[in-house]
């Protein structure tokens, strides 16, 4: 017998028995040490603001209706292995499972991840949204010496203007909170601004121009629209935020229409090439390089999940990332 997180109705996170199976042939135990509450999507379920239509993640039971078991980035050891799974017993693994302590699950092709030695459990909870941003890039890449904006600087945006100061002449990011600005100035980003600054820094930082690409990180509707009077003709906008049942209402013209912007829906689904597999591979190597830790606000144990969870409802000034330990 396990505990489990579940949402059983809208924003009230309870702590529920779960059966724990044997391993099947393809399967794995898990024993959980720790896992990262999702500030975007899972919170989006959280406050009931998904619909019957959307996707569930492996590994999750209920319905978006209430009640539900939600979440999809978990660390732990295997603690027993099917014949056919590929996996010992002790072996550390990333798995795409909702919060559990203890839970069974099938390998799959990208369900479960073995993690090398040199990716501590904090950093490793970060794999999935990790491979969001990267995503992100590789749907709308910066060319070198183009101008990025990144709207939004929860953990994904964070990590998106990470990926993206790699290539990016000037990078600039947007976000209300000024801790979170801070965050992303000294990781890197040329310009940290609010909302109301945006359009006067990305005219300063591209002589005019607009933005080569701007992602859409925060998940507000309004950041969309700012958009269009940020990003440049021909430029492209990238669109991360997931909206759920939130309403998202845009005015097109003049500046969509006449300057001919181009708009991309980005997931970590999968894409020609960048086969799932690659992306957790690229992931695997990049993470050390990415100071993920400096996204995390809080640990709090297991058995205070719901505490997590009313936190990051009610104070996303205070926190970015809240890692639960087991």
């Amino acid at each position: 017998m396990a505990q489990s997180v579940w949402f059983t109705s809208e924003r009230h996170a309870e702590l529920l028995p779960a059966d724990v199976r044997d391993p099947g042939p393809t399967e794995v135990t898990v024993r959980a040490t720790s896992s990262l509450v999702s500030a975007g999507t899972e919170m989006l379920v959280y406050r009931g603001r998904t619909g019957p239509h959307d996707l569930m993640p492996p590994n999750a039971e209920g319905d978006f209706g209430f009640p539900i078991k939600y979440g999809y980035q978990i660390v732990g050891r295997v603690e027993a292995a099917g014949s056919e799974s590929g996996y010992t017993v002790g072996d550390r693994v990333f798995a795409r499972h909702p919060h559990q302590d203890v839970f069974t699950t099938d390998v799959g092709a990208t369900w479960v991840t073995p993690l090398p030695d040199g990716i501590d459990d904090a950093s490793a909870t970060f794999l999935n949204l990790a491979r969001v941003a990267l995503t992100a890039n590789l749907d709308a890449p910066v060319k070198m010496g183009e101008v990025a904006v990144v709207i939004g600087q929860g953990v994904v945006g964070q990590l998106c203007a990470r990926f993206a100061r790699r290539t990016a002449g000037a990078l600039i990011v947007v976000d209300p909170i000024p801790s979170r600005r801070a965050i992303a100035l000294d990781a890197g980003a040329d310009a940290a601004v609010a909302p109301e600054d945006a359009e006067s820094a990305v005219l300063e930082l591209s002589a005019g121009r607009g933005a080569d690409v701007t992602f859409e990180a925060s998940g507000v509707g309004a950041a969309l629209q700012s958009t269009f009077s940020l990003t440049a003709e021909y430029g492209t906008i990238a669109v991360l935020s997931y909206y759920g049942r939130n309403p998202v209402s845009l005015v097109l013209a003049p500046e969509f229409h006449w300057r001919r912007q181009n708009i991309v829906s980005s997931n970590a689904g999968t894409r020609p090439r960048w086969t799932p597999e690659r992306r957790t591979e690229a992931i695997l190597a990049l993470l050390p390089g990415l100071r993920v830790t400096d996204l995390v606000s809080r640990h709090i144990p297991f058995d205070e999940a719901p505490s997590a969870y009313e936190l990051v409802d009610a104070h996303p000034d205070e926190v970015l990332a809240v890692i639960l330990d087991y």
